[in-house]
């Protein structure tokens, strides 16, 4: 019989509605639950891709980076890897991208396991490369310089020889050796220095000096020769330019250049030896008995030795001596009559001054 009403379901169905929800609801729940897991277990994975592997403990042991012509910014960051200096390419590479970084090619010390941010701070200071340095002071003669290369770099002297043969084509045909062409100047160079680079760096630094005033190397000699016997017979700046005007003022005149220093060049020593230089006069350093230049420098000038021989002071100076060896004064004297007043003066200071060596 039929009143419109749905029936009633049978005892017992609804425990078993009930249970089917909660099942349903666990096993969804799994899935959910799963899911969740599953999702995070990837974005974790995502994430740790813009997560940056960077040393932050205490720097370890020092080691030497090398940086080479023509490195990137990538090939150094590569090398810092290497050597563990920073433990991984970005922690140094992004940040090379966001600074104005020149790089210089050379020997740098870095300490290992550094920050990239701390590696690149030092990197771009440039206070840790490592160099050792020379400095050759104006008026020395190549017979000084070698040995004080030697020293100062760890070169052997074979090996400074060489690097002086290799460099003997740059210089003129007609120069007697390479006396005269190594500029005087500090020189700083990587450990172990090549010994041709370091005599080529000077002979370079020579030349850009006397591009100063349009002078090829190969046209050098004359200026050289000149600016070198002023090197060696001047101690004051002002003095230099005035002797520069003495030489100029003989060579005009055909007068022979008369300076012992060029005698001194092939026979240095005592008071023997160099009247036996005088005596030589088949020398073509002996500006006693030769009119003109010597044949080459006598010692390696620098900037104002050469400075002055191409701009002499105004004068007609023929003549100069050094009345005072300890303070340097020296007189200058147009006629042979006021330079011999003056060189008595020298003689007495001589005679005051026994124990001058």
């Amino acid at each position: 019989m039929t009143d419109g009403l749905e029936p009633m379901p049978p005892k017992g169905s609804s425990k078993r509605s009930w249970l089917a929800a909660i099942i349903s609801i666990v096993i969804v729940g799994a899935i959910v639950g799963g899911g969740l897991f599953v999702a995070s277990a990837n974005v974790q994975d995502f994430l740790s891709r813009f997560q940056v592997e960077d040393y932050d403990e205490q720097a370890g042991p020092s080691t030497v980076l090398i940086i080479s012509p023509g490195d990137t910014g990538e090939d150094v960051a590569k090398k810092m890897v290497e050597a563990d200096i920073i433990k991984s390419f970005d922690a140094i590479y992004r940040d090379m991208l966001n600074v104005d970084l020149v790089i210089f090619p050379g020997s740098y010390e870095f300490p290992t396991k550094l920050s990239g941010s701390a590696a690149l701070e030092l990197l771009m200071s440039g206070a840790n490369r490592l160099s050792i340095s020379t400095t050759i002071p104006e008026g020395l003669g190549v017979a000084q310089i070698v040995p004080r290369l030697s020293e100062d770099l760890g070169l052997s002297i074979a090996e400074l020889e060489q690097g002086i043969a290799d460099q003997l084509s740059r210089i003129p045909v007609e120069a007697p050796s390479i006396e005269g062409f190594l500029f005087p100047a500090t020189y700083s160079f990587d450990p172990n220095p090549d010994a041709g680079e370091v005599i080529k760096a000077m002979v370079d630094r020579m030349e850009q000096e006397l591009l100063k005033y349009e002078i090829p190397l190969a046209d050098s000699l004359p200026t050289l020769t000149l600016a070198s016997m002023v090197a060696s017979e001047g101690r004051f700046k002002e003095d230099l330019f005035k002797i520069s005007r003495v030489f100029l003022n003989r060579l005009d005149i055909g007068m022979a250049l008369q300076s012992d220093q060029t005698v001194k060049y092939r026979y240095e020593g005592n008071l023997e030896s160099f009247q036996e230089g005088l005596r030589d006069t088949e020398s073509l350093f002996n500006t006693f008995s030769n009119s003109g230049l010597p044949i080459g420098p006598i010692t390696n000038p620098g900037s104002l030795a050469i400075e002055a021989a191409l701009r002499p002071a105004e004068g007609a100076w023929l003549y100069f001596v050094a009345i005072n060896l300890d303070t340097g004064e020296t007189v200058f004297s147009e006629t042979l009559r006021e330079h011999e007043i003056a060189a008595e003066v020298y003689r007495q200071w001589l005679r005051d001054s026994p124990d001058y060596d």
